[in-house]
């Protein structure tokens, strides 16, 4: 038998900061994010009077009705392999939502019902065990749920010195994602991150004019500047944001010096190729001549690469002209930690000079501090469940695998249903909902 009762923020954050499945949105920092829900916090005792879960459950308003409806964000904390403590909070989840006129109660445990695309046997039994305790389960392929079906999630080694753990991981990211990052760093990007102590209002809104951008072109509603702001603060110290600036004068020192570079190999290779002709004409041994004949040739084909060379570094500094004396802010991401994991998420870019890689250096960076932070798991957030390369998502897909983390499915949405009329008009409504919110929003900024 296990008892449960309403209990202090704090030892909510303990215990999800301890547990094995714990999670941030599952703590007051997040909560105190969610303004416009009320909050409620929940823990479960055995018989020890030993804490075995803990809930933090949003509610939000019905509009119209007088009946809120509930979200446990990422689900409940516990072990779900005890069904007896499952089936006895859910017994109380439904008491307590008849008690509080709550309609319905949504919980998407942080459960993997695949990795890599194979199932775990522990995530489908889990999730078959919530669908007979009258859960309604739904799940979805992109982005329909209230939080991504599907993630991408990087294991990071603990033990070792941290330069080398750095090391090995990004030895084990692709050759593309690798190049990538050293083209953003020979680029001559630079990392910022802020946090509650150092966060200025002119990052904040260069911040939130990128995230406007990337909405615009991606097609998705981009939240209130405040709610960045009041996410910083509130998350403090577990939040922060990154930036990625470019340095128009580091870029054009370094392409200034590759240009010289490879004019200085064309005069070589001009000055070797008439050398080479002269003594060519002069040679009348048939052996000599025919060596002498394989090194023109490959003189001829380095002069062919240096001036290969030479047109694409004239071209990109003249494509850079229009940022000259200027540093330009390319991207920027919202990044949290706790419990030993990390979390990207809100990411942002620019339309102009993406051939710098911003993003990945992005990654790079939040998994390298991810590192020093003595993170086990840096979770790259969601992607879609459709890997066809026709989708339109599938472009997010392939960047994010090229960091070599494991590709998961979670076991999805389940919905604990109390009031069956306001949950059907609520799942019929929010989605068309949701859809004129986005354009209306979109059209607004």
């Amino acid at each position: 038998m296990y008892s449960f009762k309403e209990i202090n923020p704090l030892e909510v954050n303990k215990f999800n900061n301890e547990h094995k499945k714990g999670h941030i949105f599952q703590t007051s920092y997040w909560s105190e994010v969610k303004k416009e829900w009320e909050v409620r916090f929940i823990a479960g005792y055995d018989q020890n009077n030993d804490i075995v879960l803990t809930a933090t459950i949003l509610l939000r308003k019905a509009p119209y009705i007088n009946s809120y409806m509930g979200y446990i964000p990422r689900g409940f904390t516990c072990d779900y392999e005890n069904k007896s403590l499952v089936i006895e909070f859910t017994e109380y989840l439904k008491t307590f939502a008849k008690s509080n006129k709550i309609a319905f109660i949504t919980v998407d445990p942080d459960i993997h019902l695949a990795e890599n695309e194979v199932i775990q046997e522990k995530g489908k039994t889990v999730r078959d065990f919530l669908r007979s305790s009258n859960y309604k389960n739904t799940d979805s392929k992109n982005f329909e749920a209230i939080q991504p079906n599907f993630v991408f999630r990087l294991d990071l080694p603990t033990e070792g010195e941290k330069n080398n753990i750095k090391n090995q991981v990004f030895k084990n990211f692709s050759s593309k994602t690798r190049y990538n990052i050293k083209v953003a760093e020979d680029r001559g990007l630079s990392v910022e991150w802020y946090d509650k102590t150092n966060l200025t209002e002119e990052v904040l809104t260069k911040f939130h004019e990128i995230m406007v951008t990337t909405g615009k072109r991606d097609n998705f509603i981009v939240r209130r500047k405040e709610y960045f702001k009041d996410m910083i603060n509130n998350i403090s110290p577990y939040c922060r944001l990154y930036m990625i600036k470019y340095s128009y004068q580091k870029d054009f020192t370094r392409l200034e010096e590759k240009l010289k570079k490879q004019q200085d190999a064309r005069n070589r290779a001009i000055i070797k190729i008439n050398e080479l002709k002269e003594n060519l004409v002069a040679e009348t041994d048939e052996g000599k001549a025919s060596r002498l004949s394989k090194k023109l040739a490959d003189q001829e084909n380095r002069l062919k690469d240096s001036e290969r060379q030479i047109e694409g570094f004239t071209q990109k500094i003249a494509d850079i002209e229009p940022y000259k004396n200027k540093e330009i802010y390319l991207s920027g991401s919202i990044y949290l930690y706790y419990g030993g994991k990390a979390w990207y998420l809100y990411g942002a870019s620019e339309n102009i000079l993406r051939d710098t890689m911003p993003n990945f250096l992005m990654q790079w960076a939040m998994i390298t501090d991810s590192i020093d932070l003595e993170c086990y798991l840096y979770d790259f957030r969601g992607v879609s469940g459709d890997l066809s390369p026709e989708n339109p998502l599938y472009g997010l897909y392939k960047f994010k695998k090229g960091f070599n983390g494991n590709f998961v499915e979670f076991i999805g949405e389940f919905d604990l249903v109390i009031n069956s009329f306001i949950y059907n008009m609520y799942k019929k409504a929010f989605p068309k909902f949701k859809e004129i919110r986005n354009k209306i929003m979109n059209k607004k900024q």
